[in-house]
């Protein structure tokens, strides 16, 4: 999702919950209502804050958030210009990630194998001394 996308959505979220509320919603609520984790709303509400389109208030509990300048979303670029990084990095990784376990289990299969002919060279030793 790009910012634009991402910092309507974050606004939409904090008018439902100032709504519901009557009053400057947490940033729990709104990591809720959106279902994101409290780390991806700070991320979130910091850029927001410092494009000057939401307002943030610390007490010592917690952070409450109200919209400032709604129209500074529409300034926002639409699309990301160097695509999305994390996205490729994850994809990357999880390629890597998907070699190694290849490799892995190359290697358990070519140690199986190779124990196996170990077991049966020892019971063809075995039986050899045993006949004698």
């Amino acid at each position: 999702m790009n910012i634009y996308e991402e910092a309507h959505l974050f606004v939409a979220a904090t008018r439902v919950c100032q709504h519901k509320k009557q009053s400057s919603p947490p940033l729990e609520d709104i990591c809720s209502l959106l279902g994101i984790s409290v780390e991806s709303g700070h991320s979130i509400c910091r850029k927001l804050e410092k494009l000057g389109i939401v307002e943030i208030f610390e007490d010592p509990f917690n952070l409450r958030l109200t919209v400032a300048d709604h129209l500074q979303l529409e300034k926002l670029p639409r699309e990301e210009k160097g695509g999305n990084s994390l996205a490729k990095e994850l994809e990357q990784f999880m390629a890597k990630k998907k070699n190694m376990h290849k490799k892995i289990e190359s290697i358990q299969a070519e140690m199986e194998a190779k124990k196996k002919s170990m077991f049966s060279e020892l019971e063809a030793q075995l039986k050899k001394k045993m006949q004698e």
